[in-house]
């Protein structure tokens, strides 16, 4: 039961196949592509298969031509009360003439055939052949079981959901009346069709699946070998790629892994120059906001009386300590609240006297004065 299945599912795909558009597109692609092979590699690869037609003449004879023929020698005709014998050794004769393989097939009168143009919904095609038989009765004045019949998908509609298609229909009791003679010769036949008014096929088969000759082991076999290298080839284009793309992937994940350490390498020395920038800004802001030493000592010398005299000067972070000696050291504050370079000048413990030199001793605290945002240095004091 499940082969029977089988065997009706690969049967329907290879119907399918054989009316599909992929079918006729890759015969026109393989033909391009043998016509781009030399001639001794397109013998090997590519399959050549002729043609033996066996044809009913008028005059009641029988016709066996082989295709494509070179003349008279590719042709051989027989009275219609042939011996099978005579058909066989007919058939053999022309097959003999290459070693190219040669598909029997048997033609028909097309006056004893009837050629209907069909259009169904688009559903039919799973199940193409019952539902051809089913309409043979309403198409043509047979019944199903009276006729053998083939049909070839002319155009698919997705949007109107219908398929159009040709049917050929033959009665069949006539059909096994011109396939009985060569049945009787022991010839397996490929085919039974019609020619076209131009003298070619018409592309059906009216016999039914199983009368069919089976191919060779050979072709099968140099099929499943195609089949087997055409995979290999599929896989082997698609590893490839995807080993590409991923050494491709690992080039620009090395390239960033390379940017973003020479980005954090980059981010640390700006980190360190901002440091750098921002110590040098915060001392040069420090050096600018206070005096200058030298310009603080010029100012005192300037502006201290004549009769003080300085032992000792302290700048420690903008903290300045005066200490000395002077007559009038009490007065010292009115003159240092004068200098532009310290502020808020205050005596630090007791005015003491001095009995080395007859003067007083003293401590002043001050703050060294900030700096205008200019920058600009204070004029020093004139007195």
């Amino acid at each position: 039961m499940p082969e029977n299945i089988l065997s009706k599912r690969f049967a329907r795909w290879r119907l399918a196949y054989r009316n599909s558009g992929l079918r006729r597109f890759l015969d026109w692609w393989g033909g391009e592509l043998a016509a781009l092979l030399p001639e001794r590699a397109r013998n090997l690869l590519v399959e050549r298969r002729d043609e033996l037609r066996i044809e009913r003449q008028s005059e009641g004879g029988w016709a066996v031509r082989r295709l494509p023929g070179e003349g008279a020698a590719d042709e051989q005709l027989l009275p219609a009360d042939a011996a099978p014998e005579l058909m066989r050794e007919a058939v053999d004769a022309l097959r003999r003439r290459s070693e190219v393989h040669a598909d029997l097939v048997l033609v028909l009168d097309r006056r004893g055939v009837l050629d209907r143009h069909l259009t169904l919904p688009l559903a039919a095609e799973d199940n193409l052949a019952q539902v051809l038989a089913f309409e043979m009765d309403r198409q043509t004045p047979f019944k199903p079981d009276q006729v053998r019949f083939d049909h070839r998908i002319v155009r698919r509609d997705p949007v109107a959901r219908q398929i159009a298609l040709d049917v050929l229909v033959a009665p069949r009791a006539a059909v096994d009346a011109a396939l009985a003679p060569v049945q009787s010769a022991g010839l397996a036949l490929d085919a039974v069709d019609i020619l076209t008014p131009a003298g070619a096929r018409s592309g059906y088969n009216l016999l039914p699946p199983e009368l069919r000759a089976e191919r060779s082991q050979r072709d099968r076999l140099l099929n499943w070998i195609l089949f087997a290298a055409v995979l290999l080839l599929a896989w082997s284009a698609m590893s490839t790629s995807i080993h590409n793309r991923e050494r491709a992937l690992e080039h620009l994940q090395a390239e960033v892994d390379d940017v973003r350490s020479e980005a954090k390498r980059v981010g640390k020395l700006e980190k360190e120059l901002d440091e750098a920038v921002a110590g040098a800004n915060f001392l040069n802001e420090k050096k600018q906001s206070h005096p200058i030493t030298i310009d603080l000592l010029r100012d005192l010398t300037e502006r201290l009386p004549e009769h003080t005299a300085l032992q000792r000067l302290s700048i420690n972070r903008g903290e300045v300590q005066i200490q000395g000696v002077s007559s009038e050291a009490s007065a010292l504050i009115t003159v240092l609240q004068k200098s532009p370079l310290i502020e808020a000048p205050a005596l630090q413990g007791a005015i003491t006297p001095d009995q080395r030199t007859q003067k007083e001793q003293f401590m002043i605290q001050a703050r060294a004065r900030v700096r205008s945002t200019e920058g600009a240095d204070a004029a020093p004091a004139q007195g």
